[in-house]
């Protein structure tokens, strides 16, 4: 049983190690903006661990998945065999775009979400991730991401924010 908990260790420090050097690495960017450093960590977090499940898909060959909800990793039980979600036929091609979608949500997280329109496409990303494989859960934060960067931003040019001010 303790052998079930290597993988997921390993898995989950590798993505956290991933998401912690990026946001390392790009906290120039954040310009002393706490809302451009949660969303750039949450969407990382979303790319780097929807890409983690491309690998898994890949391993189990290029045959046909039997429906629409796969497991990207079957033999991690542990995590239920990481559930994922595609409408890609193929395990391969599954994980190969797994991989290249969680990538550039990444990196339009990381470097793109303060321009004009970049938290739509952050949400929209992040839903693509789910389509192609990138698991249930990661792209969770990524639509969180993009909901708050919308949200926040609408708050602050509204000019309610500056009303308060004396």
């Amino acid at each position: 049983m303790t052998s079930d908990w290597v993988p997921v260790v390993a898995l989950l420090g590798a993505v956290f190690s991933i998401v912690a050097a990026l946001a390392f690495a790009i906290r120039g960017k954040f310009e002393g903006s706490t809302r451009k450093g949660v969303v750039s960590v949450l969407g990382i977090f979303a790319g780097v661990g929807g890409a983690s499940h491309g690998p898994g898909e890949m391993r189990q060959g290029n045959i046909a998945p039997s429906g629409i909800m796969i497991q990207a990793w079957p033999d991690l039980t542990l995590l239920g065999g990481e559930p994922a979600m595609t409408i890609v036929p193929s395990y391969f091609v599954t994980g190969v775009l797994t991989i290249v979608v969680g990538l550039v949500v990444t990196t339009w997280a990381a470097t793109s979400i303060d321009r004009r329109n970049g938290s739509l496409i952050l949400i929209m990303l992040s839903i693509l991730l789910l389509l192609v494989g990138g698991g249930i859960i990661p792209p969770i934060p990524g639509v969180i991401a993009g909901i708050i960067s919308t949200r926040s931003r609408r708050f602050w040019s509204s000019g309610l924010a500056s009303g308060a001010r004396p």
